[in-house]
């Protein structure tokens, strides 16, 4: 059974524990803060992710550290959206638009564990209506499994009442250890993406990559500038992140996007995500949740 200790205190009181799931050669270590992903470790190796021991850097500078964002990851333009011919506005916590769901984000919030095994936990949040302006009773599940060879991260949820949801696991990755990623090589087979203005959301335009810094289809180094939605014409390519040593990291996943950022100095983002502000571009694939439906999204991350 996999084991749950104590990892801290947040500074406003609120507990977190840890637990650790084993399976053959892999190895992960998930806290109850933001269902967070702080280790996965090959043998003989350092963890793949980025983390601390420390619970205050997750508090300041690796917020967004391998949480689980929810209910909507990456941004809202406007900090507004119309659902079924009502109009809500959320909290505009990045230049007039919402980003990652605003301040009460599962992202910040204490998860239950409900389920454990040697080789997985299942972690649960439930999210009111009202909440940062969302509508709807939303119950988000988030699940770590291992198998012998990969990562396996299933995100579920579900609602009372139409809303947005589009949760992702916020995964930054640096094979090396470092404090710096410098010298890591992506891979995206991915011939579009989506431009964005200076505000960085979406512009609405589907652009091809060629030509551009953003051009991920054979493998070569992280633009700093990177901020960018990949769109997969077929949802379950695999993209690919290469250290230095050689260590290599693929993400296989079913739905049609990936969030990459590079502009952080200690690792790499990448999210696995249906496509950002998509309530106000109507040609995006859309984020909406009706009563009787499952969100669900689940994605390997396969170490080698």
């Amino acid at each position: 059974m996999g084991s749950l200790t104590p990892f801290g205190t947040l500074t406003d009181g609120r507990r977190v524990e840890a637990i650790t799931i084993q399976n053959g050669p892999l190895t992960a270590r998930i806290l109850t803060h933001g269902a967070r992903l702080q280790s996965f470790r090959v043998p003989d190796g350092p963890s793949l992710c980025v983390g601390s021991e420390t619970l205050a850097d997750y508090e300041g500078p690796l917020a967004f550290a391998c949480p689980v964002v929810a209910p909507v990851v990456n941004r809202i333009g406007g900090a507004s959206a119309l659902i079924d011919g009502t109009r809500y506005r959320f909290e505009a916590n990045r230049g007039g638009n919402t980003l990652h769901s605003g301040r009460v984000g599962a992202q910040f919030a204490i998860w239950n564990v409900t389920d454990q095994s040697d080789a997985a936990v299942t972690l649960t949040h439930h999210m009111p209506t009202g909440q940062g302006g969302f509508p709807g009773n939303r119950q988000i599940t988030a699940t770590y499994a291992l198998t012998e060879t990969a990562l396996r991260v299933t995100l579920t949820a579900a609602t009372d009442t139409p809303t947005l949801m589009n949760p992702a696991f916020h995964g930054v990755w640096n094979l090396e250890g470092t404090r710096d990623w410098t010298g890591h090589q992506l891979t995206i087979p991915a011939d579009t993406y989506l431009p964005t203005g200076p505000d960085t959301r979406p512009t609405g335009a589907i652009a091809p990559v060629a030509g551009t810094p953003y051009d991920h289809r054979t493998a070569r180094d992280p633009d700093r500038t990177l901020d960018h939605n990949y769109c997969f014409d077929t949802p379950g390519d695999r993209a690919t992140l290469t250290g230095p040593s050689g260590r290599t990291l693929t993400i296989h996943s079913g739905v049609p996007g990936l969030q990459a950022y590079a502009g952080g100095a200690e690792g790499i983002a990448l999210e696995p995500q249906l496509w950002p502000d998509a309530p106000s571009n109507p040609d995006f694939p859309s984020i909406i949740l009706r009563p009787g439906q499952t969100f669900r999204q689940s994605t390997d991350y396969i170490p080698g």
